[in-house]
């Protein structure tokens, strides 16, 4: 990280007080936010609900 770039050192700062990683590539599959596009790209955007993210975030399977 390049400590004299503000962007670089802001993202460090809010992944450090957030709790996550500020990522480029696709999330983990296992991750909650991998487990909802999963679900989407199977089910379409249609099929979400609420309920699911809760799921997810819980590690429960996500039902259509």
């Amino acid at each position: 990280m390049d400590m004299n770039d503000p962007q670089q050192v802001g993202i460090a700062f809010a992944e450090a007080v957030y709790g996550f990683t500020v990522s480029e590539g696709p999330p983990d599959p296992d991750s909650a936010l991998g487990r909802v596009r999963a679900f989407t790209a199977r089910y379409g955007e249609e099929a979400l609900r609420p309920e699911h993210f809760t799921a997810a975030r819980e590690g429960r399977p996500l039902l259509p």
